[in-house]
């Protein structure tokens, strides 16, 4: 397991580097924050592909040879894996949803009175808030969606066309530096 030493060294990486956001709460401390995620995450990735046999995997669809269990399990991992752990251990849905619901129902409140230069800054404001609270909204429905759609897709036998559109995903997520 080679692998470990250098995943525990990024993970700490991060950890340090989010314990200097907390001692000094600055945007470009925040900003390096992101970089390191963004590098922990590059790093995961690679060691994830190392870890699953994609070469098996297309050389079964290209070839039209059937899938096992395991085939499938990879093939599920590489196209909705992220989405289905970020599901899993997604806590704040609710949450982001009662936030909406909350500031929503401030700005309903607005919707009665004469709006001044405060109210329309507050009217501002609240609709800030709600477009900071969406996106990560939208991101979970749109994985959750992404991946019911998948678990339908391959609930029967996969087709010559879904095959091919299949195997150019994979070939895709294995070239890409975003699987």
């Amino acid at each position: 397991m080679g692998d470990a030493p250098q995943m525990n060294s990024a993970i700490q990486k991060t950890i340090e580097c989010a314990s200097r956001c907390a001692q000094a709460e600055t945007s470009d401390n925040y900003g390096i924050l992101g970089d390191q995620v963004e590098e922990l995450d590059g790093q995961a990735r690679e060691v994830f592909q190392s870890k699953i046999d994609a070469a098996s995997l297309l050389s079964k669809l290209k070839e039209d040879k059937v899938l096992t269990a395991a085939d499938l399990k990879t093939l599920e991992l590489l196209i909705v894996g992220e989405a289905e752990f970020f599901l899993k251990y997604e806590t704040e849905f609710e949450q982001w949803k009662g936030e909406i619901k909350r500031l929503v129902g401030e700005i309903s409140k607005l919707q009665s009175s004469e709006l001044n230069v405060d109210g329309l800054m507050h009217l501002r404001a609240l609709c800030a808030e709600v477009r900071r609270v969406l996106p990560a909204v939208v991101y979970y429905l749109d994985d959750k969606e992404r991946a019911n759609r998948f678990r339908e897709a391959t609930r029967g036998p996969i087709d010559e066309e879904g095959r091919q559109a299949l195997t150019k995903m994979v070939v895709a997520m294995l070239s890409s530096n975003k699987v």
